[in-house]
């Protein structure tokens, strides 16, 4: 395939990709079950009393003896968008640590958590989270590298061929060409 094809294809892949992602953008909130913290801002929390939720927020304060958390639901602009107390949690979170609470919202910015899944602990959790996904990337990148090699011509990646392959090889010249030497 020649290489004009080759980058008008892939051209036309990349375009539909981001038109994909560009839909799937726009129209997510629209689609999504449960209050976010935009419709949390405009509408009120009262308007989502006594329904069940899923909201995610960032942890402000821990009560373990009364088995409650106090939780930051923000926005697309990362401003508070409610404040809330949890009750009912079981799991260990640390201030700044991230939580999706499922639940009753009951009047008075307070939620009865049915179920609680802790996204991170504390907020190192981010970093070690990044940081190994960063050491992963790159040794799985290596490892490609060492078994295929990008050939800049063809545009396209070829299979690596070491040295014991090289000298397994069977000759690819007739027997007459070698004997007339």
């Amino acid at each position: 395939m020649r290489l004009a094809r080759r980058v008008a294809i892939a051209a036309v892949l990349l375009t539909a990709l981001g038109g994909l992602c560009v839909h799937y953008g726009a129209t997510y909130d629209d689609n999504w079950p449960h209050p976010t913290g935009d419709q949390i801002q405009q509408e009120g929390l009262e308007s989502f009393t006594g329904d069940r939720v899923l909201l995610f927020g960032e942890v402000r304060a821990v009560n373990g003896d009364a088995e409650t958390i106090t939780i930051h639901v923000v926005d697309d602009n990362d401003e508070v968008a409610a404040e809330l107390e949890v009750r009912g949690v079981d799991d260990q979170v640390a201030p700044g640590g991230v939580v999706q609470v499922y639940g009753v919202l009951e009047s008075g910015a307070v939620m009865d958590a049915d179920r609680t899944v802790v996204v991170n602990r504390d907020p190192s959790a981010t970093t070690y989270k990044l940081v190994t996904s960063v050491v992963g990337l790159l040794l799985a990148v290596g490892y490609f590298l060492q078994q295929w090699r990008f050939d800049v011509r063809g545009l396209a990646f070829e299979p690596r061929i070491s040295d014991s392959e090289l000298e397994s090889e069977p000759e690819t010249e007739p027997a007459e060409v070698r004997q007339r030497g």
